[in-house]
């Protein structure tokens, strides 16, 4: 495996963001490992994993002009991915969240930030794909609300089974065959779990 992608993966272990057991995801399938990016939550990693985004971003979506973080651990992400942006290519990206439930008080709705606009490129930054629907969720509503596709979702970490495909451009740090190499390579173990949930039919 390349080093950038054994650094991320050397990252998550370190945090403790890559956990083994039996967890039931959101789609109802049980995982051997959970990918818990919660636990990036001190300056020092949101700012490694802020930029480790930017420069996949940067690399895979050029163009881009605002980021989008679906409530809630995409929140955290886009901010730090703007600010990472900013000071390595000097150009200041906007930034939008959603609530969970929209506030009639205040300001009111549902969004955070810059309310994007039909000529805007949006990249919609979150945690992990797993199937994919949250995503389309995403998309959709931000489609129907301001008349504008998001041109592609970055994310850290693809669980998703090696067969799966989605209907939208992804782009991830690492996935779970990159998580297999790291484990076969140090010798553990657990790279035959991953490699099994890795392969299994979505």
């Amino acid at each position: 495996m390349n080093s950038s992608k054994r650094i991320v993966v050397e990252f998550l272990i370190e945090c403790g963001a890559l956990k083994f057991g039996e967890f039931r995801l959101k789609s109802g399938r049980i995982s051997p490992f959970f990918i818990n990016i919660g636990c990036v939550s001190s300056g020092k990693r949101l700012d490694f994993l802020g930029d480790s985004l930017a420069q996949a971003i940067h690399a895979e979506f050029p163009g881009v002009s605002l980021l989008f973080g679906p409530a809630y651990k995409g929140i955290s992400l886009a901010t730090a991915v703007a600010g990472a942006y900013w000071r390595r290519y000097g150009k200041d990206l906007a930034v939008c969240f959603d609530r969970k439930e929209a506030k009639d008080h205040g300001e009111g709705g549902n969004m955070i930030g810059t309310i994007p606009s039909p000529t805007d490129e949006i990249v919609i930054i979150d945690d992990v794909l797993s199937d994919g629907a949250t995503k389309v969720v995403a998309i959709q509503s931000i489609e129907r609300a301001f008349k504008v596709k998001p041109v592609g979702v970055t994310i850290a970490v693809n669980r998703a089974p090696k067969s799966a495909s989605v209907p939208f451009r992804a782009v991830s740090l690492i996935d779970l065959g990159d998580i297999r190499d790291y484990l076969s390579e140090t010798g553990d173990a657990r790279a035959g779990v991953v490699q099994t949930f890795w392969e299994a039919a979505s």
